[in-house]
């Protein structure tokens, strides 16, 4: 599996590598499977579950058009709500339509695909970040207006650099994104492997299980919302 270090979500540094590993391991693992996982940059992730070589498949992933040419998606696991991350000094409290943005440089993973309507905004001033924390970074350096990011992990970044107190969400989510593990087309047996992952995820909820380790991580029930 390729993968990104997402903290709070995925990392080697959270308990037991985060929500994410430990869903993927209770999957597969009683089906047989061994897991192996590497964590890369988020677009080289992208690039080696795409041809299929060095791994089969991909976490942390957002469903979009251009994907679907691919990889086969499997059902959501989790929900992140994706905002505009500002300083608390920004004038700026709201707004309507993101034209209204077009005058303010907005950071933004790179690689990443955020919302159908942003990723096609290309009037807007937008700067790639190699990293969530980078672009956290760049935001109480105010070197950008504003950072693009699931809400969630924006204040875990924010928090680690000690600046929680002085961010803030700007209006409502730019979209509410499910999470997926998306498996390379390139690969026939990936659509075995698809079945068993989608099979495993319900057996998590059926049991009870898949509650049990979002509570653990401290994270809200809503994967299949």
């Amino acid at each position: 599996i390729c993968s990104y270090e997402w903290p709070p979500h995925h990392g080697d540094t959270l308990k037991d590598g985060g929500y994410t590993a430990e869903l993927i391991r209770e999957i597969f693992e009683p089906q047989g499977y061994e897991i192996k996982k590497m964590f890369l940059p988020w677009k080289r992730a992208q690039l080696y579950a795409k041809e299929g070589r060095r791994c089969d498949a991909i976490t942390e992933i957002y469903f979009n058009e251009e994907r679907l040419n691919y990889f086969w998606f499997g059902s959501p696991y989790s929900v992140h709500e994706v905002y505009l991350i500002a300083l608390d000094s920004h004038p700026l409290k709201n707004y309507d339509s993101l034209r209204e943005l077009k005058n303010y440089v907005i950071g933004h993973n790179r690689g990443g695909s955020l919302s159908k309507e942003f990723d096609a905004a290309d009037y807007l001033h937008k700067r790639k970040t190699n990293g969530y924390k980078q672009g956290i970074e760049l935001l109480l350096y105010e070197q950008i207006d504003f950072f693009v990011s699931a809400r969630s992990v924006a204040l875990y970044e924010a928090s680690k650099l000690g600046g929680l107190d002085r961010i803030r969400t700007i209006g409502k989510p730019l979209q509410r994104q499910h999470v997926h593990m998306a498996f390379s087309k390139n690969n026939p047996e990936n659509l075995i492997r698809l079945q068993h992952y989608n099979e495993g995820l319900f057996a998590l909820h059926r049991s009870g299980k898949y509650e049990e380790i979002m509570k653990k991580h401290e994270f809200k029930i809503n994967a299949v919302e």
